[in-house]
């Protein structure tokens, strides 16, 4: 076979997995999970309707509340190298304090954090950030006085937004939002979003651009249902409430991709089990529910990060789970048991996959360095012109199909794969297909790469 040694800065870093595909070796692209909460006492994370886990290029931040003082604070540690090493720990509130649940989101050089707090004498959101990646953090704001649970947060840009929930009189709490345009240093009133006249609680929130995005458990129907609200200027006016659940329904958050608004759930048939509603027209019109787990022990607190096509979600059951689709969400994979803990949290910084849960009263993190390679891959052929590449299934078991979607002709390309010595496997012109099919008995397990060629030019 031909031989080939390229330059590293030839290669594409699109990744192929070859080769029997089970649950075990899936479970190998998985780390350990490792502490990255030392010498912390019950520590633990928030209901998965707000993250604790935020991600900006390879900088992964993470907030949990601890208990090993008198008091229990919030505290943040980050990661400069995609989850290689960890900061030590530091407190963001009083030590001796009471803060708990919090959220935390990040935007370029930005970090923010939001909390519930009894230091008040009753439950309070309280707001904090950072204007140095995490390096120093400024003074601490009150959002809300006298709020019934806790916050959640989501940042874009310059735009900080906050879902709180208040209790109008006993028994029927409310969602409210309340929006930042400068970054967190002033904010504007409170408004509230949700008209249920019972308890409408557990609000998620996420923002993209000006579009802002809120999920939450509604029981003015006299079942727990999911509603949905969606703002397309920045939180100034809403549309209508969207009920997205028949069913007794619990613990939803939102997860935002361009116009794909998905959000996962917990339906209860006897046992929770987790759903997933989607809308790809940014929350205008939703496909009916689809069940992603039937465990007949109960699964609930899903979480869910996307790119492109490829959707990853973890959830709790009888331990931390993984799932992942690479079509959208038309079929899944088979779920990955990651290990022992509760309400786990998920983010993408390119390729890997980044988790991190309680369990035993510390916070694991686990990473899968080529868990999210099944996202097209775009590559500059000229200044204005770019050429797509898909590959998909990825990783696959039998065959993958290599796909390409040129904005500018291409006079029938040469697709090359290489080991990552560099050594070239495999070659094929794409056609007027666009596609090429590689199948499993040309290359071993293990990661390759690909280079495109038109004539003596490579564009990709």
């Amino acid at each position: 076979m031909k031989t080939t040694l390229l330059l590293p800065k030839k290669i594409l870093s699109l990744v192929i997995l070859a080769g029997s595909f089970f649950p075990t070796v899936v479970f190998a692209q998985w780390s350990t999970a490792i502490n990255i909460s030392p010498n912390a006492t019950s520590a633990w994370l928030n209901e998965d309707m707000t993250s604790c886990l935020a991600v900006n290029g390879d900088t992964i931040h993470v907030v949990w509340v601890d208990h090993r003082s008198n008091g229990h604070a919030i505290w943040y540690t980050q990661s400069l190298d995609t989850g290689l090493t960890w900061s030590p720990a530091i407190p963001v509130t009083d030590t001796s304090g009471s803060a708990s649940f919090p959220s935390i989101a990040v935007s370029g050089f930005t970090v923010h954090v939001v909390w519930m707090d009894t230091s008040l004498g009753h439950n309070a959101s309280f707001y904090k950030r950072s204007l140095d990646g995490g390096a120093t953090w400024g003074n601490i704001f009150c959002l809300d006085s006298n709020a019934k649970f806790w916050p959640g947060l989501a940042a874009s840009g310059s735009l900080v937004v906050v879902s709180i929930n208040k209790e109008v009189v006993t028994g029927n709490t409310e969602v409210y939002f309340r929006r930042s345009i400068d970054n967190g240093t002033t904010w504007d009133s409170t408004q509230q979003i949700s008209n249920a006249v019972n308890r409408s609680e557990d609000p998620s929130i996420a923002a993209l651009g000006n579009d802002v995005h809120l999920s939450w458990n509604d029981k003015r129907s006299g079942t727990m249902n999911i509603y949905y609200r969606h703002s397309a200027d920045a939180g100034l006016t809403w549309g209508p409430e969207t009920q997205l659940t028949t069913l007794d329904s619990y613990t939803s958050m939102v997860c935002l991709d361009g116009q794909h608004v998905d959000v996962p759930h917990g339906i209860r048939t006897g046992n929770f089990d987790v759903w997933l509603s989607q809308s790809s027209d940014t929350g205008s019109n939703f496909v009916p529910d689809q069940q992603l787990t039937f465990d007949t022990l109960g699964e609930l607190y899903p979480y869910m990060a996307r790119s492109a096509s490829d959707l990853h979600v973890v959830y709790s059951g009888s331990g931390i789970w993984y799932l992942h689709s690479g079509d959208g969400g038309a079929t899944w994979d088979s779920s990955v048991y990651l290990g022992s803990g509760s309400q786990p949290y998920i983010a993408i910084t390119g390729c890997m996959l980044h988790v991190i849960f309680p369990s035993n009263g510390v916070i694991y993190y686990m990473r899968n360095p080529i868990g999210n390679c099944n996202s097209v891959a775009t590559s500059i052929i000229e200044p204005g012109k770019t050429i797509a590449v898909k590959c998909y299934p990825n990783p696959f078991t039998s065959q993958t199909t290599i796909e390409i979607s040129p904005s500018v002709k291409t006079e029938n390309p040469e697709m090359k794969i290489y080991d990552t010595m560099g050594h070239e496997l495999f070659s094929a012109h794409f056609g007027s297909a666009k596609k090429i099919i590689v199948e499993k008995n040309k290359l071993c397990t293990g990661i390759y790469f690909y280079r495109l060629r038109e004539k003596e030019k490579v564009i990709a």
